[in-house]
């Protein structure tokens, strides 16, 4: 008499279990396999297994844009690292390299050695990456203070102030980023741990997204006191701008 409990018994389940997962697998991949390469039903065309060569046209007009320093090259070697190897060695979308100063040879060697697709470099305009002229620098200045002494992060930070503020909106004023329509955001320090085997600037394009992330993640108060109420009186003032499917239920 056989029992449940019993050492051999318990063995032969599991193997009768992992052989039926493996049929099922097998099975479903090979349908899928048939599904994709017979062509019997249409799939959507962000979702065939697509590739583009380097320098070829590209259904979407799109590249890279990475806002990083001279001594950010480690970093953002790993980054693009795992760009390729997740992404772009299949899809070759060409970087554009923008910087406040000029790009040194040795980021440029290690930066085009990590891929086989277009890359560009740029300087940003010192009236992109400075203050407009009407702010009010020893109130902007007095302000830093209070947020460095406040320990409020990045609070006397001038330098982030003005990446935030070409981040904003400047970036696609440069020269280089004019010839794109779409541009996907990469920067020094990220990790893409999943391969990507579709083509996201396609799946917006079709779609007609305009915008699309990751994460959202939560604002440090003291960071952006103003920020919300800032947004509110905005949208009241503008609710033509507000599409009618939004995320404020959010």
């Amino acid at each position: 008499m056989f029992s449940i409990r019993s050492p051999l018994v318990r063995f032969l389940l599991l193997a009768i279990v992992l052989v039926g997962l493996y049929g099922l697998v097998h099975v479903n991949y090979d349908a899928a396999s048939e599904f994709i390469s017979n062509g019997s039903k249409k799939l959507d065309p962000y979702r065939r297994p697509v590739s583009y060569q380097p320098g070829e046209p590209k259904p979407v007009n799109a590249c890279f844009a990475v806002l990083a320093r001279n001594r950010d090259w480690r970093s953002l070697r790993e980054s693009m690292k795992q760009m390729e190897d997740r992404f772009n060695h299949r899809f070759n979308y060409p970087y554009v390299f923008l910087n406040d100063e000029p790009f040194s040879e040795e980021f440029k060697n290690m930066t085009r050695s990590m891929t086989n697709a277009e890359v560009h470099y740029g300087q940003i305009p010192k009236e992109h990456w400075s203050y407009p002229q009407w702010i009010d620098q020893d109130k902007a200045r007095e302000r830093r203070k209070a947020m460095s002494d406040a320990n409020v992060m990045y609070g006397g930070n001038e330098s982030y102030r003005h990446m935030c503020r070409f981040e904003s909106g400047l970036f696609f004023q440069h020269p280089l980023m004019q010839q794109f329509d779409f541009y996907w955001r990469l920067e020094p320090g990220i990790q893409y741990l999943c391969d990507i085997n579709y083509d996201p600037f396609l799946y917006m394009k079709e779609r007609k997204i305009k915008y699309g992330w990751t994460i959202g993640i939560f604002e440090l108060m003291n960071t952006v006191p103003t920020l919300w109420d800032s947004v509110k009186k905005f949208m009241k003032t503008h609710p033509e701008l507000i599409p009618q499917h939004n995320s404020l239920w959010w």
